[in-house]
């Protein structure tokens, strides 16, 4: 079954007859849009749609042997907005193979492409940013962002609210980030920043928050290349490419995590927090699960350590989860490949996890395409303004398959009906399927397709938010106008242009324009330093423009200036957060810091993560004068804190302070009266009590406060029970019946008749017995045993005269007993006919069992392998029968050691 790689080879180049391009979008699955069909394959598309509902398609061709670079727009309707077959990026020498890449769209709704190639004779990265216009505004051959002799590959690229380019990329053992403003200039330094640590660091993702921040997401991989250690961190980024919080996130490490497993499904909270999943195999059991985890914008990990497990079915593998986050949703979503452990049976399922990791869908998740032998894959869950919409492929053959979407609501129900619609339905070979988040009331979703023969062809489809397929019906005008910044040094090129979801910077002589849907709405402008400005009731009409001209005045301004001192702990000062209302700073490595700050009174607040936050009330800054002596000392914060409760034993005569309370490493014991106390670092825990001969109870995602208590964390432990089971036999091993007995023990006493070879208490706690047996040929015998996981039996034994071990007349004898395979079982039969034996354990159950065929009447001699066959029978006591259909029957038992 093919999947999606993230390091992909790609051999064979061959020909291929060009077809038409259709116009607009399709209304019919089985045609679709034809992106590209040059000579040679056509791959690895990327789609990113701009706020002015054009929509950008890249991808690598090679029609004339090299993988070229090339780039097709295209209108909300579908219509392709540049020459056929797009245009050419970049035909620069590329490898023979390709690695990931990647591209988005800025606020001027221009496009960044980011990728790897050889033009420097080593695999280095490159950007570009390419205008509406089709022009390359970087320069023709873009920016060389690395050009050194180290294996750069895999680039990952965001845009900021402030219109400025983020690029990370993996040289091997290290990330290199770097910053691009719109004009092109490196703003991290000729080379970037490095990010290292012992390890190797590899597979960066980005995610845009704040203003000018970025989270950065990725692995610190121990060991091969091809089996490493893998955990997983994050890190947010400052807009000078400092790090925000005092250490990483910690999202996973646990481990597992295979060496193909790269790219994880990663969304913003709505917060600038994030929400991440992926598949491991941390118990190494050759059985993948799928793990969620919720990280705020302060890096605090929300979820219990390494993730909440999205499901507890054992018996299966989880593959492949995807992501979904409908807008105001307190729950997110998590669809996944159910598989079994051969991988020849395929299904989807879904859980819907609270904001406090709990799972919502049941244990196991919910259903959404049953587990059979036609193979399904999740190609990817998004959001509606409402809902979600998973997109999947199902195969019809082992290669080729057709695309399907489901709608499905926060409950978990189908929206469309029927539920499924389909996207793409001729069944071909589809690699590397990319679908855009909701805009202009669709998705867009692109594709490598062999339809047309052995080679790809590039392929994309829309499908709007009822289901249907084909142009959406929208009406489109402009905005336009001049931003004039008032004082201060501000950059016009920073200036954030909104009119309701559509954005855009001006051009540098403070110009702009947005092409949005007709309506009504507020523009306005802001820029950090000014006052934000905005006109209201903007109209904008179809095919027309309209003039918005906005100034902003730039916000009088005063400094605050002061020292940081950290009491404890290994935190950097350097890190902490000085803020005065919306302006913030770090101090220096001495702790020295200056703030600037608009006019007004402030409570000033320094904040270092896992320290306790300092403020200085009532702070005046006054025009152009600086407030100085604001000084902060902050304390480490407490790194624990406790979980309280009591245990209750239901029944049995258990010690309550010899039970377990555990959670990881971390245990204690109750006291006589049950209570306990468990000290934990902070976090969401599932704390377990357990004592032998008691059913282990669970506390799920317990919360750790620092300094606090968690209380009324309370078990009741019910006993553990079985059905014990009481036999009797001679010094032979002979069952013996007709014997009255009288056991102690828990819930005691216990008194009855072995009537019919046993007798049978129901369900008796585990605990110890012991007890009295009198037969009318001897007696009273005592006997005694403990009732758990391994015994379930008590068994007196009568050492009774008066009877041999040989009965001469139709009985049998076993030597030696006990016996082995090796043993001899003699037994007389007392006429010819067919003779019936079975040898059954002390449960009743029938082990073995054969026929004597026209057996003559007198001894006959067996070994015991005979009758057990090829069975491997363990140690204990059997009950070896002989009977024939005119009634005679001859028994004895046998204590059967194995040798």
């Amino acid at each position: 079954m093919k999947k999606i790689f993230h390091l992909i080879l790609i051999i064979g180049i061959t020909s291929l007859i060009a077809t038409s391009v259709s116009a607009q979008w399709s209304t019919n699955p089985a045609i679709n849009n034809n992106i590209c069909n040059l000579a040679g394959e056509q791959v690895i598309p990327k789609v990113a749609t701009c706020s002015n509902g054009d929509t950008y398609i890249g991808f690598f061709s090679s029609e004339n042997g090299n993988y070229n670079v090339r780039l097709q727009r295209l209108d909300v309707f579908g219509n392709e907005l540049w020459e056929q077959n797009g245009i050419l990026i970049s035909n620069h020498t590329q490898e023979t193979w390709l690695t990931d890449w990647d591209m988005t769209c800025d606020n001027a709704n221009h496009a960044i492409l980011t990728f790897n190639d050889i033009r420097t004779g080593n695999t280095n990265v490159v950007a570009y940013r390419i205008s509406p216009e089709g022009v390359f505004v970087w320069g023709a051959d873009g920016i060389l962002l690395s050009n050194n002799t180290a294996f750069n590959v895999a680039p990952k690229v965001v845009t900021t609210s402030q219109g400025n380019t983020v690029v990370a990329w993996s040289d091997l053992d290290h990330i290199i980030i770097q910053k691009i403003n719109p004009s092109g200039t490196l703003l991290w330094g000729a080379s970037g920043i490095t990010l290292s640590s012992a390890n190797h660091l590899t597979w960066p993702q980005l995610m845009p928050v704040g203003t000018d921040d970025v989270l950065l997401k990725y692995f610190d991989d121990i060991g091969s290349g091809s089996a490493p250690t893998r955990h997983v961190y994050a890190q947010r980024y400052n807009s000078s490419g400092s790090p925000v919080w005092a250490s990483p996130a910690a999202i996973s490490t646990a481990g597992g995590i295979s060496a193909w497993t790269q790219i994880f499904p990663f969304i913003n909270d709505g917060s600038d927090g994030f929400y991440i999943a992926w598949h491991d195999d941390r118990n190494n059991d050759t059985r993948a699960s799928v793990f969620v985890q919720h990280v705020n914008s302060s890096g605090a990990v929300q979820f219990i350590a390494n993730g909440v497990e999205a499901t507890t079915a054992s018996s299966m593998n989880h593959f492949y989860p995807t992501l979904a986050l409908p807008p105001g949703s307190t729950d997110v979503f998590v669809y996944w490949n159910e598989m079994n452990s051969l991988q020849t049976q395929w299904g989807i399922f879904g859980q819907k996890i609270s904001s406090a990791g709990v799972r919502q869908w049941t244990a196991t998740g919910k259903i959404f395409v049953p587990v059979s032998a036609t193979d399904v894959y999740p190609l990817a869950a998004k959001n509606t303004p409402t809902d979600m919409v998973l997109f999947y492929e199902e195969y019809t053959n082992a290669m080729d398959g057709i695309i399907k979407v489901k709608r499905i609501a926060s409950d978990g129900t189908y929206i469309w009906s029927p539920s499924d619609r389909t996207l793409c339905s001729a069944a071909s070979s589809k690699i590397h399927t990319v679908i855009n988040d909701y805009a202009n009331g669709q998705w867009i979703a692109s594709w490598e397709d062999d339809r047309n023969g052995d080679i790809a062809d590039l392929y994309a489809q829309n499908i709007k938010l009822n289901g249907d397929l084909g142009p959406v019906e929208l009406n489109y005008g402009t905005i336009s106008g001049t931003i004039t910044l008032n004082g201060g040094s501000g950059d016009l090129t920073q200036v954030l242009v909104q009119a309701g979801s559509y954005s855009t910077n001006p051009d540098a002589t403070g110009f702009y324009s947005m092409y949005v849907l007709t309506g009504t709405y507020t523009v306005s402008a802001s820029l950090t330093d000014y006052f934000p400005a905005s006109q209201t009731n903007v109209v904008v009409t179809t095919n027309q423009t309209t003039t918005v001209n906005l100034t902003l005045n730039h916000i009088p301004a005063g400094f605050i200036e002061g020292e940081v001192t950290l009491v404890g702990g290994s935190g950097s000062v350097s890190s902490v957060l000085v803020s005065a209302g919306y302006s913030t700073t770090n101090p220096g490595t001495n702790g020295h810091y200056i703030l600037e700050a608009p006019v007004g009174t402030y409570n000033v607040i320094a904040t270092l993560s896992a320290y306790i936050p300092d403020t200085v009330f009532n702070v005046v800054v006054t025009d152009g004068q600086t407030i100085s002596g604001v000084n902060f000392t902050l304390d480490l914060a407490p790194t624990s804190g406790l979980v309280t409760g009591t245990v209750t034993l239901n029944g049995g005569d258990g010690d309550v302070t010899q039970v377990v309370i555990s959670t990881g490493s971390y245990t204690t014991n109750p006291d006589v009266t049950g209570f306990y106390t468990l000290e934990l670092p902070i976090g969401n825990y599932d704390i377990f009590a357990s004592l032998s001969g008691y059913v282990t109870q669970t506390a799920i995602n317990v919360p750790v406060v620092g300094a606090q208590t968690t209380t009324d964390i309370n078990f009741i432990l019910p006993l553990n029970r079985a059905d014990l089971v009481c036999l009797a036999r001679n010094q032979y091993g002979s069952i013996l019946n007709n014997v009255d007995i009288s056991i102690e023990g828990p819930e005691g006493p216990y008194n009855g008749t072995i009537l019919n070879d046993s007798l049978t208490f129901l369900q008796v706690p585990y605990g110890t017995y012991y007890g009295t047996a009198s037969y009318n040929s001897g007696g009273p015998v005592f006997s005694d045993t403990i009732v758990g996981d391994n015994n379930h039996h008590l068994i007196f034994t009568f050492n009774i005269t008066g009877i041999s071990k040989t009965d001469p007349v139709g009985g049998i004898q076993v030597n030696p007993n006990p016996a082995g395979p090796n043993s001899f079982v003699l037994v007389t039969i007392p006429e010819s006919g067919e003779c019936v034996f079975s040898l059954v354990d002390v449960r009743g159950i029938i082990v073995s069992s054969g026929k004597l065929c026209e057996s003559n009447a007198g001894q006959h001699k067996l070994k015991m392998k005979e009758i057990t066959g090829n069975l491997i029978l363990s140690p204990g006591l059997y009950y070896l029968r002989f009977n024939n259909e005119k009634g005679w029957e001859k028994a004895c038992t046998i204590l059967y050691s194995g040798k």
